[in-house]
């Protein structure tokens, strides 16, 4: 005797020794409902890398985006905030761009100490994450000041390179 598809139930207890209900690939519906539910997940999944993760042109607009603020108004620095590298990962996750969630930046400063050809005005800080191949480099100028209890306003000059820092 045939059974026609349309008898089954969209629902069934699980085969798996629980008294779950699971949905029944034998139905039109419950089989509609399992790939739905792949889809569904598949989608969330996606969703979720895309919102967590830099894109090339998220990065360069948050980088530009930082500059510019930290060029607009006078900074305040106090060397126990941690520095210009600090406030330029600030001002990056400030800018607005990026991820609405996770996406890391790395901030940090090239020792040039011992680069003869190096401009001793201006202290340069790679900007990069795990999601972009492109590094920027940021050249602030003056030079960060040296460590004391007091915090200084500071008139700031960036510039922003693609690529590693010479």
């Amino acid at each position: 005797m045939r059974r026609d598809h349309d008898d089954e139930p969209v629902f069934r207890r699980s085969e798996w020794g629980t008294t779950r209900y699971v949905y029944n690939p034998r139905n039109p519906i419950g089989l509609a409902l399992i790939i739905g539910s792949l889809l569904f997940a598949a989608g969330a999944l996606y969703h979720l890398r895309a919102s967590s993760s830099w894109s090339e042109g998220e990065l360069r607009d948050a980088v530009h985006s930082a500059a510019g603020a930290l060029e607009s108004e006078d900074q305040k620095f106090a060397s126990w905030t941690g520095g210009y590298g600090s406030m330029i990962r600030d001002a990056i996750e400030d800018s607005g761009e990026g991820p609405s969630t996770g996406g890391a930046v790395s901030v940090s400063e090239v020792d040039d100490t011992y680069d003869q050809d190096a401009d001793a005005t201006v202290d340069r800080f790679e900007v990069s994450t795990e999601d972009v191949d492109t590094v920027y480099c940021l050249g602030v100028s003056p030079p960060e000041p040296e460590p004391t209890l007091d915090s200084v306003e500071l008139t700031l000059t960036v510039t922003v390179d693609e690529g590693r820092c010479p």
